[in-house]
């Protein structure tokens, strides 16, 4: 009963922090829901690991067994002994970090990434996706403003692209050069970069 007394309390004080503290709070609560779970790992795969961490975080996943569908909901996920192959991670709007990309290793399918408004991917984030540079065909990256022009050169490794999408992105201070280069890195992707909203056309 004292700690329900003490409830209103704490949650007073938490709404009275300034907005660095609070930045503080959830970046630490961001941390923990992107480290990987050995033990959960070794327990599930890493299909339903990644789906897991996707989902809890914000995003959303497509199966190759059932593209059409986009699975957002952590209890709607199939059960632990339904096997599936992740094809699609969406994270927009998710609270994704680089330490969380950790949980594509092992993830041999995924052919499309989109990282749209990910106010937790730092600068050096998109290097996590070199665990599925031999799948990754199409990538967006868009209104993720921890990123700057050093940060897109990551993509550059990525040799499979084939369709690259790059907008809204705030702190990439000279985007032709950065769109030049990749073209030079990547001469069989067609790539977009823009300030304006563009989407992925469909896989042929």
């Amino acid at each position: 009963m004292l700690l329900l007394n003490k409830l209103p309390r704490i949650s007073q004080q938490l709404l009275t922090r300034d907005a660095k503290d609070q930045r503080g709070i959830w970046g630490y609560v961001a941390v923990a829901f992107n480290q990987v779970d050995a033990e959960r790992l070794a327990k599930v795969g890493a299909n339903r690991l990644c789906a897991e961490w996707v989902v809890k975080n914000g995003g959303g996943v497509r199966f190759v067994e059932n593209p059409t569908k986009l699975w957002k909901d952590y209890n709607s996920l199939p059960g632990e002994n339904t096997q599936f192959c992740l094809k699609v991670v969406d994270a927009s709007n998710s609270s994704i970090m680089k330490i969380g990309l950790e949980h594509l290793k092992g993830c041999k399918s995924i052919d499309t990434v989109i990282f749209h408004n990910c106010k937790h991917l730092e600068n050096d984030g998109l290097e996590g996706l070199h665990h599925i540079d031999s799948s990754l065909e199409r990538l967006q990256v868009s209104g993720c403003y921890n990123i700057t022009d050093s940060g897109l050169a990551a993509i550059g490794e990525l040799h499979n692209l084939r369709q690259l999408l790059i907008f809204d992105m705030i702190f990439v201070k000279n985007m032709e050069a950065v769109a030049a280069n990749l073209k030079r890195q990547l001469p069989n992707c067609d790539i977009k970069a823009t300030k304006l909203g563009v989407t992925l056309k469909p896989k042929e």
